[in-house]
């Protein structure tokens, strides 16, 4: 809680009106809810609801397990809906450096604005230029707190108080 979500809120709060992409990092699987990574991921999730609620331009990325590919596992797949839920390494591997890379190409792509997605690497080569990967993506509704084709399995009116008034702060900072 204090580091996924208050760590976000902190950050979003220190912005005020200023206007800045946020890149944020959560993690395949943010839409769990019955696993031994449950609350953890539910944290993660808010953390999301909050960019989301700012109204700032942003990218979500939920990558999988770190630094577990193999030596011919480059080939970037950008995939949304997050159904990869074993928590293991079966719902895919990535990278620390590709993450890096995709969260830096993210803050100057227009192909990457208001974009959720799982991130995995796969055989075959790194690509050379991600935006054709950010373009392929289904934007998230404007408006919404959750990514486009997420399971609608944490209703708002089931989140503790203090994560509702801040999603409603947020909300009314970016309709004034």
């Amino acid at each position: 809680m204090s580091v996924d979500y208050g760590g976000v809120r902190n950050i979003l709060t220190a912005l005020g009106t200023q206007t800045a992409h946020i890149a944020l990092m959560t993690s395949i699987g943010a839409t769990t809810r019955s696993s031994s990574y449950g609350h953890l991921l539910e944290w993660k999730r808010r953390s999301e609801r909050l960019v989301r609620a700012s109204g700032l331009p942003y990218t979500i990325v939920r990558p999988a397990w770190f630094d577990m590919n193999g030596p011919d596992e480059h080939r970037l797949v950008f995939l949304q809906g997050d159904t990869r839920r074993t928590g293991s390494p079966s719902d895919g591997v990535i990278a620390r450096h590709q993450i890096a890379e995709v969260l830096v190409a993210s803050l100057t792509s227009p192909h990457a604005v208001r974009r959720t997605f799982e991130l995995v690497a796969e055989t075959g080569p790194a690509p050379t230029d991600l935006d054709p990967l950010f373009t392929a993506l289904e934007q998230d509704p404007a408006g919404t707190l959750d990514a486009v084709r997420d399971e609608a399995n944490m209703p708002l009116e089931d989140e503790p108080r203090h994560v509702r008034d801040d999603l409603n702060a947020l909300t009314a900072r970016r309709d004034t």
